[in-house]
Order: C-alpha cells, then structure tokens, then sequence
C-alpha cells in the first residue's frame, strides 16, 4: 500500500517533468500556436466546396448544368448560366453563389457532379463579422485551381485527373478523322432563255415563265390582242382566282411540316438511373420527340439551354440543330440523337 497523497506527488512530478522539459524539447509541447502554427489537416478531411479550374479561370470546368443546385439538400447553391449576346448559352456559370451559413458540408454537390468541378475544400477559416452577406460566397471567391486541388487533396486529385486524362483519350479516338476537302466543281453554266418571238403587230404574246398555265397563258393573250370587252370581266376574274390557288398550291408544297406535339402522358424513360438501352426500349413505340428525350441524359440540368423535354421538340422541330449540347450525356446521347434523326429521314 503506497502512501498517503503518493499518487499525487507522482502526477505533479509529470507536469513538471513535461513543462520544464518543454522549453528543450518541442514534442512536448502538446498545445499548437495558433494562428502562428496551424497543423496539417487530413486529406479526408472537408469544409465547404469550391470550384476547380484548369490552368487559368476561364477554364473553369464547371458548365452550370445546376445538377448541384437541384440535389443540395438545404438549396443553399445558386447558379445562372452565362449567355452570349444572342443569348445562345456558353456552358459557362454567369453567377455561382454557395450560402455557406446554410451549407451543411454533405459533400452531394461533388458526388453528383459529372464534370469533377465542384470539390470539398479544407480550408476551415471562414469566419466573418457579419452573419447574412458576408457568408455567402460568389464566383471569384470560389474558383481554385487544379494545383491548389493536388496540395490539398493529392491522392483524390490525382484520381481525378486520371479519370479526366483517360476520358479526353478516349474521345480524340473515336473521333473521325477530318476528311479531305474535294476540290469545288465549277458551276455548270445556266441555259440561255428560249428566245421569243416577235408579237405580230396588234398581238400580244405571253412569255412561257410567266405565272400562268398554257389555258390561261391563249386566253389572255388573245384578251389583250382584242383590246378586251366588258363581256371577258367573268373569265378574267376565274383567271385570276386560278392563279392564285394555284400560288397558295405551291406555297403549302413548299413550307416545311410543323413537327407533331409530343403527347401528353408519362415519361417512364425520365430516370437518370436508367440505361441507354432501358431508356430506347420504354420509348420504342412512342413519337420521334419521346424518342429524342428518351436519349438525354434525364438530368433536367439546362446546360443545353432547355431542359430535357424542351431540347427533344426543339430537335424535332427543326429548330434545334445542334445535337451535342446534352454535356451529362456525352458522346452517347450525341450519337443517339444522330442515328434516330437519320432513322427519321432527317438528317
């Protein structure tokens, strides 16, 4: 049995020992000097997102596809895409604010996004004087690049860029190469008109192109030749009538066919989860515009400036006619879009 008050005195002797021994030892010091010293925080650690880009910040690789905005769990992400003068959209965000006071670092934002842009930073010091603007944090304040992302993160960012190498190499491969451009045939010169002949005198002869039909063309030339009566005002008037059906005949012939609105009813095929091929088979027996939607991506994201309904009738349409705009879908729903318009005698 030791003595009374020993384990006491022991427990003094240590903190002794550790505050003496502290100013010639550093690893005794277990307190951290903050801010002047701040200690390396774990690579699996996270905070709040931020925006990579590459080399420069116009290369950002955010697109404002709004994926992060639509599953944040407490909206707390808002973007607006960037258009150009036309309003044609850039795939580029115009405004990307993150409300960091509502942010509650679930790490969605980065698991959803298809484009590896938006990431979980370590950077912990975020406290501000105010509590409402001053949290929130606008495009400037979160684009980072790609090196701070490999300081901070560098077995995660180095995935990453794996992947992103690896992709880029798989597109330039299935890319055609550019064929060579065949020298342009000279335009075959245009037919001299038939020339006409000479009107008798007091005759009046009426050129083949003008727009009348061979009846109509002796009539009227005979017509004009008598100098006209009061009696012809009736074959004059079917004459013109004639003309002009036959005008609104050509013009309904030549006007392009209003696609058909798509039909009202589900879309089973609207599940980003589904497949390519699940997808096509849902809309199999459906209208060329179910089809289109049925090859988009189904995120609803806007990156194409539409969302996945709107860019199928566009498409149909006519409208529409760049079929790689869908970013989440890539090369698959650009080459699905192409073999169903052909399919549709429409490319």
């Amino acid at each position: 049995m030791g003595s009374l008050g020993g384990g006491l005195f022991k427990g003094m002797a240590v903190t002794a020992r550790n505050f003496f021994g502290s100013y010639f030892d550093k690893d005794r010091l277990v307190a951290v000097q903050y801010p002047e010293e701040r200690i390396q925080t774990p690579e699996n650690s996270r905070t709040f997102p931020f925006l990579v880009y590459d080399n420069t910040p116009d290369a950002m690789r955010c697109v404002a596809c709004k994926i992060c905005e639509t599953e944040c769990p407490p909206q707390c992400i808002y973007i607006v895409m960037d258009r150009d003068e036309k309003g044609k959209p850039m795939q580029r965000p115009k405004v990307f604010d993150i409300d960091i006071s509502v942010c509650m670092q679930c790490q969605i934002c980065v698991e959803v996004c298809p484009f590896e842009a938006i990431k979980m930073d370590n950077d912990y010091e975020k406290s501000q004087y105010g509590r409402f603007d001053e949290l929130i944090e606008h495009l400037p304040d979160l684009l980072k690049s790609n090196d701070y992302y490999n300081k901070i993160k560098p077995t995660e960012a180095a995935a990453v860029d794996a992947k992103l190498k690896a992709e880029a190499e798989k597109k330039t491969k299935k890319a055609p190469a550019p064929a060579a451009k065949a020298a342009p045939k000279p335009a075959a010169p245009k037919p001299a008109p038939a020339p006409v002949a000479a009107p008798a005198a007091g005759k009046f002869v009426i050129p083949e192109d003008a727009p009348f039909t061979p009846e109509q063309r002796a009539w009227l030339a005979g017509f004009l030749s008598s100098g006209g009566s009061a009696g012809t005002a009736t074959p004059v008037a079917e004459a013109s009538a004639s003309v002009g059906e036959a005008a609104e005949a050509d013009a309904s012939a030549t006007e392009t066919p209003a696609a058909e609105p798509a039909p009202a009813g589900d879309t089973p095929w609207h599940d980003p989860g589904l497949g390519m091929q699940q997808r096509m088979d849902l809309a199999k027996e459906r209208p060329l515009a179910d089809k289109l939607m049925a090859a988009m991506a189904q995120t609803d994201c806007h990156a194409c400036g539409y969302d996945c309904r709107g860019y199928a009738d566009a498409i149909a349409a006519g409208s529409e006619k760049d079929l790689s705009l869908c970013l989440p879908g890539e090369a698959e729903t650009a080459s699905m879009l192409e073999q169903l318009m052909k399919e549709d005698g429409k490319v």
